[in-house]
């Protein structure tokens, strides 16, 4: 039943998004670090470090106004996250980044390192330094039934802003984009500003 309703839903939305949209404006401190665990930019891992392949795969969100950070497990990359600024970041149907605003856009724990909160931790740590190097707001975006990623942020202190829901009815070739914000976390000075419109 449950597959059929789904099935029918496609036919009815078409390809569709449902997502969450988080924010950091508050200055974050830099986390406690457990025993064993080191953070960096990953602009400074040495080239011949063993990377695991799950992870190799993210390095290609790396390039122009990217910025990305890195977990380490004695030694070894465990987890990674990347940023985009205004330059790199194109979707202005998901989200319109403005000057010094910028979007994290990829989130990863290797499989073996999960459920011991290395994400809240990695997350803490970048937003930390995207502050220090200047970025006044930092956005996310999650699949809204993505719970350990909303989790994950909340931990390290980011908080809803707004759902985005993007449809293509009946095959309509542009999209019709649906957004709201939580009135119990709405932003004061964003609302109805942060989207494109179509």
């Amino acid at each position: 039943m449950k597959r059929a309703l789904k099935e029918a839903a496609s036919l009815v939305l078409g390809p569709y998004r449902f997502n969450r949209i988080y924010r950091l404006t508050l200055p974050e401190p830099a986390p406690e670090v457990p025993d064993g665990i080191s953070l960096g930019c990953l602009e400074n891992l040495d080239p011949g470090a063993p990377v695991s392949s799950e992870l190799r795969d993210r390095f290609g969100y790396g390039g122009r106004d990217a910025y990305g950070y890195g977990l380490f497990v004695d030694g070894c990359l465990a987890a990674v996250c990347w940023f985009w600024g205004p330059q790199r970041f194109a979707d202005p149907l998901l989200w319109q980044l403005e000057e010094n605003e910028a979007i994290l856009v990829d989130l990863v724990t290797a499989s073996h390192y999960r459920g011991r909160g290395l994400a809240s931790v990695l997350i803490r740590y970048a937003s930390a330094e995207m502050r220090r190097r200047g970025w006044n707001s930092l956005y996310t975006w999650m699949w809204h039934t993505h719970h350990a990623s909303y989790h994950a942020f909340e931990r390290a202190g980011w908080r809803q802003v707004a759902w985005v829901l993007e449809i293509h009815p009946f095959g309509l070739p542009r999209a019709i984009r649906l957004s709201w914000h939580p009135v119990w976390r709405a932003p004061r000075n964003r609302l109805g500003s942060a989207f494109g419109h179509n």
